[in-house]
């Protein structure tokens, strides 16, 4: 075959490079703000539709579930029972799949015999990803599970109430009642002689019980379940709650920190102490009455809790006012007022949190008002709530209406924060100011055509394109998403040139005939999606392409460096992932995006895998 060289010129390009960024989309909403202005930043808006399916829609029993964690968002489908004859029950049911950021639902299980089901609200507020993990349920054993993020049943569904994965472990109940933390694997990976009775964080765990000795234990446990943290240790009996502080099931660690409860001294209401890893008190979360001071998801997140100062003298306990407070017990800025009986996880994540129906930064200041305020400022009636931010990204079921009509205009929209200022057309709510101004209207051919490349990677792309590591075929529409199948033809094209071999190997999957896939698969670079399938069409993930780019490179007999990744959602990153990550970060291969985030379940395009594979 022809073989091509690699020139030193090529290298040079590949060390200009720097972080790749993901271009902040337009907003395409009419009369709606196309942006939110922060200082130093912004939340830009888009609408948000699924790509090509109509019967697909985001619940509303629960705001958690209305997030998009690991860059995924749970969905629905009401689909009819049928009997054994093809006739209808007169039954419904939900059926779940789960879409990525720009609307494509990438996961929906019909390929399953029996597909995973909503058991309804009771449950349904913990089904969503996180370390990569998800509940599952089989309606007809009324039974949970757990899959990965390519929709794989790597648990079976075999218990009978589960907790989300944290820490990379889960807390599980059997059929028989009995309680277990398990691993990814599945595998028992904890035990202990004690009740653990919350979830691990940090490496740590509540826990209470008789150890072997016969002493009654209240405190924290590590992960081999030995005693870590010691509350009270002694006769249980002696234990009491208005002398020792109280670890309860929502005692769990984040961000280096749990809060126990503190009735000493007969205090009716607790104040809330706060410990760090090594069981020091090192603050609390309390204030002087008649204010009781409420933590209200018990978890700390980028360093602060969202807490409810509550007035029980003057508001007859109806609305608090809202808070975040850093471990030591400061308030480090106000968030409105709201009911008492929200029971939101408020939670700080990228920087922006939604308390009250507003979104807010850590200073306090209101980005986004709530929608009456909102509606004061434009021709429409806007109804509905803004989303839970995760990572800077916050999906809002809105309802905006004509004043004079009452007409709906939109309904779903996307908030993504960025960094800098909104420079774009359309109208802009200014949060320093109050007011909305009009950016006017989007210039003539503001941006290259999709023919083009965009100017951060002109260079590099022509010259991957001169070098011949380009095929004809993916030299347009650079900012597309790459697909799974068009990766493997630049990996082979790539292997092939540097090598000046012809793959041999073949590996063959029924939905695709793509030799350029064959090859990859033989060489086992990449695998399927099961079932003896590849999906070759769809969108290929971030974290995807780092791990085909690091197993690229071990079988061109050239490793990456091993490093550990250091970026600020290293946790969103999937665990089958993150040493790829790390080699693709150290080696220079692959960079973050904006706030220094990998944001593993982004969609990869044509012109970053085309950089990305110049660099190796």
């Amino acid at each position: 075959m022809r073989v091509k060289h690699l020139l030193a010129v090529f290298l040079s390009a590949a060390m200009l490079a720097g972080v790749i960024p993901v271009s902040a989309a337009a907003a395409g909403v009419p009369n709606f703000p196309a942006a939110f202005q922060g200082d130093g930043y912004y939340l830009s808006v888009t609408p948000y539709e699924f790509q090509g399916e109509d019967d697909w829609y985001i619940p509303s029993s629960t705001r958690g579930m209305r997030a998009f964690h690991d860059g995924l968002i749970m969905v629905w489908k009401d689909v009819k029972e049928m009997d054994e004859y093809g006739y209808y029950t007169g039954q419904t049911y939900q059926r779940v799949g789960f879409a990525d950021k720009t609307g494509k639902v990438v996961l929906t299980f019909d390929d399953w015999e029996d597909p995973p089901a909503s058991p309804g609200a009771a449950m349904t507020g913990n089904m969503y990803f996180r370390d990569g993990m998800c509940l599952y349920y089989d309606r007809k054993t009324d039974l949970y599970g757990y899959i990965n993020t390519q929709g794989e049943p790597v648990i079976p569904a075999q218990y009978r109430s589960s907790e989300p994965f944290q820490d990379s472990v889960a807390r599980v109940r059997t059929v028989d009642g009995g309680t277990l933390i398990i691993g990814k694997d599945g595998q028992v990976a904890v035990t202990s002689d004690l009740s653990i009775i919350g979830d691990y964080g940090d490496g740590l765990a509540p826990a209470t019980g008789t150890l072997e000795n016969g002493d009654y234990f209240v405190g924290f446990v590590d992960k081999q379940g030995q005693p870590a943290i010691t509350i009270f240790r002694g006769e249980k009996g002696d234990y009491s709650t208005e002398e020792y502080l109280s670890v309860e099931t929502r005692s769990v660690f984040s961000d280096g920190y749990a809060i126990l409860y503190d009735y000493r001294g007969g205090r009716r209401y607790p104040a809330y102490v706060v410990i760090d890893t090594q069981g020091n008190e090192v603050g609390v979360l309390d204030a002087e009455p008649p204010v009781y001071v409420q933590p209200m998801s018990m978890k700390y997140s980028e360093g602060l809790i969202f807490v409810k100062l509550e007035d029980t003298g003057t508001q007859g306990g109806s609305k608090a006012e809202g808070a975040y407070m850093d471990p030591q017990g400061n308030i480090v800025c106000y968030a409105g007022t709201g009911p008492v009986s929200s029971n939101d996880e408020d939670l700080m994540s990228g920087g922006i949190a939604s308390p009250w129906n507003t979104i807010i930064d850590r200073q306090g200041t209101v980005i986004v008002p709530t929608t009456t305020e909102l509606s004061e400022l434009l021709p429409y009636k806007i109804a509905g709530s803004w989303g839970i931010p995760v990572d800077g990204v916050s999906l809002c079921n809105l309802d905006v209406f004509s004043n004079d009509e009452n007409e709906l205009i939109n309904g779903r929209v996307l908030l993504e924060r960025h960094e800098g200022t909104y420079t774009g057309p359309g109208l802009v709510y200014d949060a320093l100011t109050g007011t909305i101004r009009d950016n006017g209207s989007a210039p003539v051919d503001p941006e290259p055509t999709t023919d083009q490349p965009s100017s951060w990677a002109q260079e590099q792309v022509n010259t991957a394109i001169t070098a011949g590591l380009v095929p004809d075929s993916l030299r347009a529409k650079y900012t597309q998403a790459t697909t799974r199948a068009e990766f493997c033809a630049l990996a082979v094209e790539l292997y092939e040139t540097v090598l000046g071999t012809e793959i041999t190997e073949r590996a063959t999957f029924s939905d695709t005939t793509d030799v350029n896939v064959e090859k990859m698969a033989g060489l086992e670079v990449v695998n399927g999606v099961g079932d003896g399938k590849f999906d070759p069409n769809a969108s290929l993930t971030r974290q995807e392409a780092a791990a085909m780019l690091a197993r690229l490179a071990n079988v061109m007999e050239k490793p990456l460096t091993s490093g550990t990744a250091s970026f600020a959602d290293n946790a969103s990153i999937s665990s089958w992932a993150v040493e790829a990550v790390g080699q693709v970060q150290a080696s220079g291969i692959m960079n973050g995006v904006e706030g220094n985030r990998f944001a593993p379940a982004d969609p990869y395009t044509r012109e970053q895998s085309i950089v990305t594979m110049l660099r190796l």
